[in-house]
C-alpha cells in the first residue's frame, strides 16, 4: 500500500479510541484526541440469515477490549460462506486490529484515477480473490473487468475529523461495503462500524451517522452521513437490471500502484499472475486523467463526470433514457449535454435551457444541479448531502473554456459540433 495511505489507515487506531468517548478530551501533551460525538440512528434489521443486525452490537469477542493480544487469525480470507457473515472480522480480510485494515494474504489494495465523491470520505479499496483466481481484463476502458466467482470487492468509508490538518486525523470509520461475485451475479452487503471502531456488523436497513468535525476554517460543525440501505446499492450499481462493479475498468485501474509507488498498478498485478492473459504495453492502454491532480482541463473534467455520473448516465443506467451520457469515451457533444435541452421541466432545470451552454456555466443546468443539496434538484441524486465544491469549480471552468456556440441554431438531436467535449 502507498506509504501515505498506509499512514492514514494506521492512525485509525488512535481515532478509534477518540471516537469511543462522548465528549472531547485532551491527551497528555494537550493535543486534541477526540473531536466527535458520533451516533448511528436506526433500528436493528433482520438479515437474510434470520439474525438481527444491530448497529450498536459490540458483543463479539474482543470488541471494545484490549486488542494488543489477538486470537489466531486465518492466513487467507474466508470467501466460501454460503450466506453473508454477520461480522466483518469473520471474513479475515485483514490481519491485526480490524481498524488498521492491513490486508491478509489474497487481499490486494487498489486505487482508481477518477474516484467518486462521497461527502469528503476517504476510501480504502481492496479485492479478495480465491487462491489461484485471476482478473479477466476488458481492454475497453469503460467496461468492467471480470472477477472469478467467490471474489469479494471491499470498500471502506472513513472520515478525517480535523480538517485543519489534512491527512493527519483523527479518523472515524463509518461503513464497509462488500460486493460478492456469485454464479448468479453480484450481491451487495453493508457493514456498519461500532463506536469503538473495533468491529463492523452487517446492516441492511440503512442509517444516518452524525459526526462533529473541525472544518478547514477551524470551526466545529456537524456533518451527517447517509449509509444507504441494501436496496439503494442498486441505484448506482445497477445497469440493465444487473448489478455491476464501479471503478474496476482498464482506464480507472491503469495508474501508479499503491503498493509500490513509481510502478504501474496493472504491471504489478500482471507480474504477480493476478491477470489472465497479457495486457501488453500499459502506456498504450486507456487511462483517465486524475481530477485536480494531472492532465488537461478537458481530460480532468471528463474523468470527473465519468467517475461521478456515468454509472447512471449511460445506456442501461438509471438516467440512460435522458440521452445525457457521461462516459469519458463519449465523443458526441450533444450526448454529453452541449446544447442539449432537458427531457423534463421542473425545479431541476433552474429555468435554464441547456445541460451545457458552452462558455456560460452560470446558464448551464449541469453545474446548477451539482451545486445544490435540494433533493429535488441535486445531482447525484443520492446519497450525498454535501455539494462537491472542488468538482463544481472544475466543471464550471471546463464549460467556461468552451468556445461559445449559438445553441438555438443547433438542430436538436444532433451533435453540437463544437468539439469541446470530445476526447479524453
Amino acid at each position: 500500500m502507498h506509504r501515505s495511505l498506509r499512514a492514514l489507515l494506521l492512525t485509525l487506531a488512535v481515532a478509534g479510541a477518540a471516537c469511543s468517548s462522548s465528549s472531547p478530551k485532551e491527551s497528555s501533551d494537550g493535543a486534541a484526541t477526540d473531536t466527535a460525538t458520533d451516533s448511528a440512528s436506526g433500528e436493528g434489521s433482520a438479515d437474510d440469515a434470520g439474525e438481527t443486525s444491530d448497529a450498536g452490537d459490540t458483543t463479539s469477542a474482543g470488541s471494545g477490549s484490549d486488542t494488543s493480544v489477538l486470537p489466531p487469525q486465518p492466513d487467507r480470507p474466508r470467501l466460501d460462506s454460503p450466506t453473508p457473515l454477520r461480522k466483518l472480522s469473520e471474513y479475515a480480510f485483514f490481519v491485526g486490529p480490524l481498524r488498521d485494515m492491513r490486508p491478509n494474504n489474497g487481499v490486494i489494495g487498489y486505487s482508481v484515477n477518477a474516484p467518486l465523491w462521497s461527502d469528503n470520505a476517504y476510501k480504502g479499496r481492496y479485492i479478495a480473490m480465491p487462491e489461484g483466481g485471476q482478473l479477466t481484463p476488458v481492454t475497453d476502458g469503460d467496461e468492467d473487468w471480470q472477477l472469478p466467482v467467490g471474489s469479494i470487492v471491499i470498500k471502506t468509508f472513513y472520515f478525517d475529523l480535523d480538517r485543519t490538518t489534512p491527512d493527519e486525523g483523527p479518523y472515524r470509520i463509518n461503513e464497509t461495503r462488500l460486493l460478492f461475485v456469485t454464479a448468479r451475479g453480484i450481491v451487495a452487503e453493508t457493514y456498519l462500524w461500532n463506536e469503538e471502531q473495533t468491529e463492523a456488523v452487517r446492516f441492511v436497513a440503512g442509517t444516518r451517522i452524525n459526526m462533529q468535525v473541525i472544518g478547514a476554517d477551524g470551526a466545529s460543525v456537524n456533518q451527517e452521513y447517509v449509509v444507504p440501505n441494501k436496496n439503494q446499492c442498486a441505484n448506482c450499481h445497477s445497469r440493465s437490471d444487473e448489478i455491476h462493479m464501479l471503478g474496476l475498468t482498464t482506464a480507472q485501474l491503469n495508474r501508479e500502484s499503491l503498493e509500490e509507488p513509481g510502478r504501474n498498478q496493472l504491471e504489478l498485478w500482471q507480474s504477480a499472475g493476478m491477470i489472465a492473459g497479457d495486457l501488453g504495453d500499459r502506456a498504450l492502454l486507456p487511462a483517465y486523467d486524475k481530477p485536480f491532480v494531472s492532465g488537461s482541463l478537458n481530460g480532468q473534467a471528463r474523468a470527473y463526470l465519468h467517475g461521478n455520473c456515468s454509472h447512471c448516465h449511460r445506456t442501461g443506467g438509471d438516467a440512460g433514457v435522458t440521452g445525457l451520457w457521461l462516459l469519458a469515451s463519449v465523443t458526441d457533444d450533444y450526448r454529453l449535454g452541449i446544447c442539449k435541452g432537458p427531457v423534463a421541466a421542473g425545479a431541476g432545470t433552474g429555468s435554464l435551457h441547456y445541460d451545457i451552454l458552452p462558455g456560460f456555466p452560470e446558464r448551464s443546468i449541469m453545474p446548477f444541479r451539482m451545486s445544490s443539496v435540494d433533493p429535488e434538484i441535486k445531482m447525484p441524486e443520492i446519497p450525498n448531502l454535501i455539494a462537491d465544491q472542488q468538482g463544481l469549480a472544475l466543471i464550471e471552468s471546463w464549460i467556461a473554456a468552451m468556445p461559445p456556440v449559438a445553441c438555438n441554431e443547433v438542430n436538436e438531436g444532433s451533435a453540437a459540433g463544437s468539439g469541446a467535449g470530445s476526447g479524453q
